[in-house]
């Protein structure tokens, strides 16, 4: 069996994750409310199995955010890193519209290879309701799975690739670290 020598971190159970998500949606509604005219960009990671942190895993993703709030300038009010055993999250309020937010993200996707495991979420609050502005809002196509370059969440719906596979792609891409792509 396939044995990770980054995510060094505590194992978790669904049980943890699913609590990890409904936290994650309390306070992505708090920022917005705090932050009323901002756009919130929720930054977690793409890593499956039962570990979901290391400190290598923390430390690349520190210098991703690093970055982000660097190309984003003077646009982010605010900032937060959370180092959770279900894996670091990062909030963001941004002073720009959601659709430039997430055009702006999409092209931070590709920029390094870490970002193929960051999930970028622009979220705003729409009628009192979370509102999450999508690659489809924008006609783009959905993002790529990582082992075979086909369209992720198709692949993760049918258990196309064992978890070994996928994590040891994961493994490859942490390993590598806040480098270029190229």
């Amino acid at each position: 069996m396939f044995k990770f020598s980054v995510l060094d971190g505590p194992q978790v159970d669904l049980e943890q994750m699913l609590a990890a998500k409904d936290a994650r949606i309390v306070k992505e509604r708090e920022w917005l409310t705090v932050h009323s005219q901002t756009v919130l960009l929720h930054v977690t990671l793409r890593i499956p199995g039962s570990v979901k942190t290391g400190r290598r895993v923390v430390t690349v993703f520190s210098a991703a955010i690093q970055a982000l709030e660097d190309q984003l300038d003077e646009a982010v009010l605010e900032s937060q890193i959370d180092t959770l055993a279900t894996g670091p999250e990062a909030y963001l309020a941004v002073r720009l519209s959601p659709i430039t937010l997430k055009r702006l993200m999409v092209g931070f996707e590709k920029q390094q290879c870490f970002c193929d495991l960051l999930d970028l979420d622009v979220v705003t609050l729409k009628d009192g309701q979370l509102d999450q502005i999508s690659r489809a809002d924008l006609d783009l196509p959905p993002r790529a799975c990582l082992v075979c370059g086909e369209d992720a969440k198709s692949c993760a719906r049918s258990r196309r690739h064992g978890l070994p596979e996928v994590q040891e792609v994961v493994e490859a891409i942490i390993k590598e670290g806040w480098t270029t792509h190229g």
